[in-house]
């Protein structure tokens, strides 16, 4: 499954054209993330209509930027925050948001409530087939995590979920940084769209002996 992956658009949709031409051959487009910089729930649909492809499932989960309920709908989109859902033989899940900033953001949530919400997500999955996570928010002490200064500000309960198997997690992360492997698992880093960035990836079943 071949998946395109963009997060931080922050109202700027310059690039679209471009998402789009991107998008041919892909499966599914997901968006990990800041539509808006505090935009309102119209300003963030109408960002979302400018990337949406025709045609195309369209999945999301907003970021810590987006003033709108976390589990709140967008037209042509599908919400994956803490939700399960099926693509082909693979199942989509998320969370939206993000633990609280330095710098207060509209839509944040403590780090008791992201481990609740990883914690049912991974005893469904695992009943499942494997599939990707997609978060806003970045692991705790790695490097997708740090600020400028050093500061780690991501969660210890997605750090944990590099000891489950069923759970693959992918996102976007503060400073844009070269990813770090969680183990087997590599969190694919989407740098910021506004920027003129996508990220494509492929998610696939690798049979033991190839490993």
């Amino acid at each position: 499954m071949k998946l395109m992956v963009i997060s931080d658009v922050h109202g700027h949709t310059k690039q679209v054209g471009a998402l789009h031409e991107a998008c041919a051959g892909v499966d599914a487009l997901i968006m990990c993330g800041d539509f808006t910089t505090f935009g309102s729930h119209d300003q963030i649909q109408r960002v979302a209509d400018a990337l949406r492809v025709p045609d195309l499932p369209c999945y999301f989960v907003i970021g810590n930027c987006d003033c709108m309920e976390l589990d709140g709908a967008l037209n042509g989109w599908t919400n994956l925050h803490a939700r399960c859902v099926t693509l082909g033989e693979w199942t989509l899940t998320g969370l939206g948001g993000a633990l609280p900033c330095p710098s207060p953001t509209p839509t944040e949530f403590p780090e008791s409530e992201y481990d609740v919400h990883l914690k049912r997500l991974y005893r469904h999955v695992r009943r499942m087939r494997r599939g990707p996570f997609w978060s806003s928010t970045s692991p705790y002490g790695t490097s997708t995590d740090m600020l400028h200064d050093g500061t780690h500000v991501g969660s210890h309960a997605l750090r944990a979920l590099s000891t489950a198997t069923c759970l693959l997690p992918l996102g976007p992360h503060p400073r844009s940084r070269i990813a770090q492997s969680l183990r087997l698992y590599t969190r694919r880093q989407p740098r910021p769209l506004c920027q003129g960035h996508v990220c494509a990836c492929r998610v696939m079943t690798i049979k033991k002996d190839d490993k």
